[in-house]
């Protein structure tokens, strides 16, 4: 089968990290995944370094009939039959396109936990009739579609997740690194310097514990973004230049996962399902998270491996943290909870046969109601010729 992925902003984010594991998976299946884009950023350069043709395709809001046209006659050429969409503008091109391309199913996934305003309501209501099927990758996502005028038969839930790997060993990597003392109790955030990943939350809460915590603690934060600077004023502020370590962006996402005693996420929303918090409960983290998209679902729902507080509740977010930092035995038994959960429940495989089923290779997903609730955890040049070979 011909797959292609549409996704305007190609970065390295944890939407892109969903598409590039998608699509790696599907490859060593035997099916053939194409990547379109809009705006480079390291993506495209993952899918020609793995031999995946791409397209480079201007979706701007008003160049999107040619940009269906054009994705149209792609398809066409390369006989594909399914377009996977990330976010509602691709989804809006990639519906258009099947009008100019019969037989072309197209299936979009929302990584959004957002209640759109009225214009983005009735375009749902008009284009996602097109759509195969809606796929949202936590269920308080679901339910966001459906108030956002998304037909609830439509839609499915399909968790992201990872392929599980031996548990790796622990580290000392971070404290050698950073000169800290062997009990200092280390944190880790994975996250942009945006607004919805609330870091400044973040820093109120971390001023809470340090008013209370016993033993030393440090918070790394490794990412980056617009707001370094300006996050970097607000550590001097609160006087927790102790505490917080800005690790910029970072490649060794293991290497940090294994010096670490916790995981904590602070989005305050557009949160939908983190995969930095499913990469730390297969290293054995608890964490403890705001009850953003499916937080609640990874850290209570199920098998318990850590807390969800309020967004924005800085209070409830220190009380949690200073809990696990204190207790070692319940951090200790909340972290193999978090291992157990994350291979259990969010093994990748399974979840690629599931979406595999929407794209229409096996009847299963054409079977059971919509999921009501929780029920489980600027430019046209391209690379290549854009002709079938």
């Amino acid at each position: 089968m011909d797959i292609l992925y549409l996704i305007h902003y190609a970065g390295r984010a944890g939407t892109e990290k969903y598409v590039r594991e998608l699509m790696g998976l599907y490859t060593r299946q035997g099916h053939r995944c194409h990547l379109c884009y809009c705006v480079p950023a390291g993506l495209e350069e993952d899918a020609q370094a793995a031999g995946w043709p791409v397209l480079r395709l201007d979706m701007q809001p008003r160049h999107t009939l040619r940009a269906a046209r054009r994705l149209a006659r792609y398809c066409r050429d390369w006989n594909i039959r399914v377009v996977h969409a990330q976010y509602p503008r691709e989804n809006v091109i990639a519906v258009l396109a099947s009008r100019f391309c019969p037989g072309l199913r197209v299936v979009f996934t929302s990584h959004l936990t957002i209640r759109q305003g009225l214009l983005w309501r009735l375009a749902n209501r008009l284009v996602t009739p097109g759509d195969a099927w809606v796929v949202s990758v936590c269920s308080q996502g679901a339910a966001l579609l459906r108030e956002n005028g998304v037909d609830p038969r439509r839609i499915r839930v399909v968790y992201n997740g990872l392929i599980p790997r031996p548990l790796p060993p622990r580290q000392n990597a971070v404290r050698e690194e950073f000169g800290l003392g062997p009990d200092c109790f280390v944190m880790l955030t994975m996250a942009r310097y945006a607004p919805e990943k609330g870091l400044p939350f973040l820093l109120e809460a971390l001023a809470l514990v340090k008013e209370r915590a016993v033993r030393p603690f440090v918070c790394l934060i490794a990412g980056d973004g617009e707001g370094f600077s300006a996050l970097g004023q607000e550590i001097r502020r609160l006087g927790l230049e102790r505490n917080v370590i800005q690790a910029g962006f970072r490649r060794d996402t293991e290497r940090l996962l294994c010096s670490s005693d916790l995981y904590v996420s602070s989005a305050l929303y557009n949160e939908a399902m983190s995969f930095a918090i499913l990469e730390a409960m297969e290293c054995a983290l608890p964490v403890v998270v705001t009850d953003v998209g499916a937080g609640r679902d990874l850290a209570e729902e199920g098998i318990r491996c850590g807390a969800a507080v309020p967004p924005g509740d800085r209070r409830a977010l220190a009380e949690r943290i200073l809990e696990l930092m204190e207790n070692d035995e319940l951090r200790l038994r909340l972290g193999q909870a978090a291992r157990e959960k994350a291979v259990r429940e969010f093994d990748l495989r399974v979840q690629a046969r599931k979406l595999l089923a929407l794209y229409g290779a096996s009847g299963e997903a054409e079977e059971g109601p919509a999921p009501s609730g929780r029920k489980e955890p600027g430019s046209d040049c391209k690379t290549g010729d854009e002709r079938k070979p």
